[in-house]
C-alpha cells in the first residue's frame, strides 16, 4: 500500500521541525570523527556532513510511494525507517585505510538501542563487473558519556557514516546524481558506457594514491630539521620502530611530543636519551605500565605496543607528572583528552615504582 499523501504531508512538517537537532547530531559526529578517527590516527581523509534538506526528504518520500516495500502507514514509522536524516562521510586517501576507519567507529560510537554498530560493506563490483559502487554505512548512535549538556536531546537519534576512498566518492556522487535518481526515464546507453568508463578510472586512480603517498612517505623519511606535521612526523620515526604502525594513535604522540618542544629527531633524542627510540625499551615499559593498570582495574587505558604509543610511552616515563600538571583546564569537563587520564595514570605507576624501590631499601 503506498504511503498516503497526509503522512507524506505530516512527516515533512515533523523533519522541518526537527532538523535543527539532526543538524546538530551530524556536526557532533564529524567532529568526533575528525579528532578521533583522522587526526588521532594520522588518516588522510576529508570528513563532511549533512542534513537532508526538507525538499529532498520530500522527494524521497514521494519515491517510496511508487514503492510496495516501503508503505509507512504513520509518521512514526517513516520515521523510523529513514536512517539518513544526518550524515557524515569519511572520505580516506587509500582505500586500505577504509577498514581501519570503520573499526575505530565501532569503538566510538554505538549502534540502536546499545548495542553494536550496524555495519553495511557495499562493492557492487564484487558481483557486477559493470557496477563500482564502493562505500562502508555504518548506523551510528553516540555514546551514554557523549550526550551531555547541549547534546542530552540526541538520545536514540541515529546518523548514518559512509566511509569510501575519494576516488570512490566522486563516481557515488555522480552515479547517484545520474543513475540512482534518474530524470525522463533513466540513463541512457551512452550515459552507461560513461560511468563505467569513469567506474575503472576510479578504481586504477585508487591505485595511484595510494603508490603516490607510499612515495611520498618514503621521501619524508629523509627530512631533516623540524617535523612539518604529523604524516612527516610519522615517517620519520617509522625506522626506528619498523615492526609498529606509528599512524595508530600518532596524534596523541604528536601532540604530546611537540607540545614539549620537540620538533625534531634531533630534540627528542637529546631531550629523552636515545632510548625513547629504542623498540626493546618501549616494550618493557609498555608491558610493566599495562600491568599496573590491570591491577588497579585501568587497563581501558592500556598502551598499544604495536603503535605510537611507543613513543607516547617515552615521553610519559620522563614528565607524565609535568605534562599532567600542564593541563588543568581539562579536569572537569564532560570527556577530557584521553592522554589525560593516562598521563595522570603513568605518574602514579612511577610513584608506585619509587614506593616500591624505597620500601626494598
Amino acid at each position: 500500500m503506498p504511503i498516503a499523501d497526509n503522512v507524506i504531508r505530516d512527516a515533512v512538517a515533523r523533519y522541518d521541525r526537527e532538523r535543527d537537532r539532526y543538524l546538530k547530531l551530524a556536526a557532533r559526529v564529524s567532529d568526533i570523527c575528525r579528532s578521533s578517527i583522522v587526526e588521532d590516527n594520522a588518516i588522510r581523509a576529508q570528513v563532511t556532513f549533512r542534513t537532508k534538506t526538507v525538499r529532498s526528504f520530500e522527494g524521497k518520500l514521494k519515491r517510496f510511494a511508487r514503492r510496495p516495500d516501503r508503505d509507512y502507514a504513520s509518521v512514526d514509522e517513516v520515521f523510523a525507517g529513514v536512517g539518513d536524516f544526518a550524515g557524515v562521510r569519511i572520505a580516506t586517501y587509500r582505500p586500505e585505510d577504509e577498514r581501519r576507519v570503520t573499526d575505530e567507529i565501532k569503538n566510538l560510537f554505538e549502534g540502536e538501542s546499545s548495542r553494536e554498530v550496524l555495519v553495511d560493506k557495499k562493492d557492487k563490483l564484487a558481483v557486477n563487473s559493470y557496477q563500482f559502487y564502493r562505500a562502508t554505512h555504518c548506523q551510528v548512535f553516540l555514546r551514554e558519556e557523549d550526550l551531555v549538556g547541549h547534546y542530552e536531546n540526541l538520545r536514540g537519534t541515529g546518523c548514518e557514516i559512509q566511509v569510501c576512498s575519494m576516488m570512490a566518492h566522486v563516481w557515488n556522487e555522480i552515479e547517484h546524481d545520474i543513475g540512482y535518481k534518474p530524470e525522463g526515464g533513466g540513463p541512457g546507453d551512452a550515459e552507461k558506457g560513461l560511468l563505467e568508463a569513469l567506474g575503472h578510472l576510479t578504481r586504477s586512480g585508487d591505485a595511484a594514491i595510494t603508490r603516490l603517498l607510499a612515495a611520498n612517505a618514503a621521501r619524508m623519511q629523509e627530512n631533516v630539521g623540524d617535523f612539518v606535521d604529523v604524516h612527516d612526523f610519522v615517517a620519520r620515526l617509522r625506522p626506528f620502530f619498523p615492526e609498529a604502525d606509528l599512524s595508530v594513535n600518532a596524534g596523541q604522540a604528536f601532540d604530546a611530543i611537540t607540545e614539549l618542544g620537540l620538533n625534531s629527531v634531533v630534540a627528542l633524542k637529546g631531550s629523552l636519551g636515545d632510548e625513547a627510540l629504542s623498540p626493546e625499551v618501549a616494550s618493557k615499559r609498555i608491558e610493566a605500565f599495562n600491568r599496573y593498570l590491570m591491577s588497579v582495574d585501568g587497563a581501558e587505558y592500556g598502551l598499544n605496543p604495536a603503535s605510537a604509543d611507543v613513543l607516547t610511552v617515552a615521553v610519559l616515563h620522563k614528565v607524565a607528572g609535568a605534562f599532567f600538571d600542564r593541563h588543568p583546564s581539562e579536569r572537569g569537563k564532560g570527556r577530557p583528552a584521553r592522554i589525560f587520564y593516562i598521563a595522570r595514570l603513568y605518574d602514579r605507576f612511577m610513584e608506585s615504582l619509587k614506593s616500591g624501590e624505597r620500601n626494598a631499601a
